[in-house]
């Protein structure tokens, strides 16, 4: 009953945490909407690596202030942070203490944890038996092949994405 209580509470934290202004950069030029929908009216254009602040999320788009421009982008054209890596605090990190994210990239990708107390976590060790039995659930390209030849699967070329939408040659 105490774990979730305490899970109420960090809930309820965290939730109040995300409605607070955040500071990022666009990744690539982006078209302002007016409401999160592909086919909203657009209300202006923003820059590459423009700072913007987000004020609201909803779904996967973010909603953005950049000077008098005010609207909604898909939450994928932005990073939270400063543009330079180098410089990039990361708001949830600060809050919990534990300073400035450190990776080649400049971000840092994280997973929740639901139904662990920090003790838990903490006394955690690796488990050589299991990882032993993922490595069964392995396939070799051999038998990955037979699976797709039994399917009557064949291979395809997919064209990669451009970040405007336009499919690259020479793509896999």
């Amino acid at each position: 009953m105490i774990r979730w209580r305490w899970w109420g509470l960090a809930t309820m934290l965290c939730a109040s945490m995300a409605f607070a202004d955040e500071k990022g950069f666009t990744l690539r030029a982006v078209e302002v909407k007016a409401k999160p929908f592909l086919d909203a009216a657009a209300v202006g254009k923003v820059p590459e690596k423009t700072a913007i602040t987000v004020t609201e999320r909803q779904g996967g788009w973010a909603k953005i202030k950049v000077g008098a421009t005010a609207g909604w982008v898909r939450l994928l054209a932005v990073r939270l942070g400063n543009p330079d890596p180098a410089k990039n605090d990361s708001a949830f990190l600060a809050t919990l203490g534990v300073g400035k994210q450190r990776s080649a990239a400049g971000s840092t990708a994280a997973t929740g944890v639901r139904g662990f107390s920090e003790e838990d976590l903490t006394a955690a060790k690796p488990d050589p038996e299991q990882l032993a039995r993922m490595d069964g659930f392995a396939v070799t390209g051999a038998t990955a092949a037979g699976f797709a030849a039994a399917g009557k699967l064949s291979a395809q070329t997919i064209p990669y994405v451009t970040g405007d939408g336009k499919a690259e040659k020479g793509g896999k």
